[in-house]
């Protein structure tokens, strides 16, 4: 893994900032848009004592996205020094997709007591964190839940969550502009409520809880 802002410890005055590590399972799609957090961390009211370190995957990690050995590789770069890492101080947040099919609910729990044996946060989308970025819009208010849970593959190999991102945000999940989700971060976080944020029930259930990373960062 290597991250995209430098690993020492800002102080702002006397205080230190708390870094937030954002450690994705995805390539692209969740990077692009914590990257995107943290350039417009003023207009979006970040909390000012906080350091957004979105973590991308080193290439000699390519092909390790799994969840479990996701927080493996990380846990063991934190391990080895390799970030600057205060537990109580700083936070690991987990960005996973709840994909049943390479994500196995046996894995599922694996990966929760993993997450608390560590003191890392698990952030998980079900079925995928197109959900949460269609939450973004009221839209998603209209889409058929039980389509979205499914997520099947319905037209070219597409699923149904990319392509209704496609529809209403005129994007794929390989490349998204941060800028036209940025104006409706706050509605994202409304949204998100009124689907399952409980990251035990979200094993089965439609929903996010990456909103509530989100209202966590945000001052008030």
């Amino acid at each position: 893994m290597h991250v995209t802002s430098k690993l020492v410890r800002e102080t702002k005055g006397l205080e230190p900032k708390a870094k937030v590590y954002i450690v994705p399972e995805g390539d692209v799609t969740e990077i692009d848009y914590f990257v995107g957090i943290k350039k417009y961390a003023d207009e979006l009211k970040i909390k000012p004592l906080i350091e957004i370190i979105p973590i991308e995957n080193d290439e000699s990690q390519f092909g390790e996205s799994h969840p479990l050995k996701k927080i493996e590789n990380f846990h063991a770069d934190v391990e080895n020094g390799v970030f600057l890492y205060e537990k109580d101080f700083d936070k690991v947040c987990m960005v996973v997709d709840r994909d049943k099919q390479s994500f196995h609910e046996e894995q599922y729990d694996v990966f929760l007591n993993k997450c608390d044996e560590y003191g890392y946060f698990p952030y998980i989308s079900n079925p995928t964190f197109e959900v949460f970025l269609l939450m973004h819009d009221d839209a998603i208010l209209k889409l058929d839940r039980k389509k979205m849970l499914e997520n099947k593959r319905v037209n070219r190999g597409k699923r149904y969550t990319e392509i209704k991102l496609s529809e209403i945000f005129n994007c794929n999940k390989r490349r998204i502009n941060f800028e036209e989700f940025k104006p409706k971060v706050a509605n994202a976080i409304q949204n998100e409520k009124l689907f399952c944020e409980d990251v035990y029930e979200l094993k089965n259930n439609l929903g996010s809880n990456v909103g509530v990373l989100l209202e966590s960062i945000i001052e008030k």
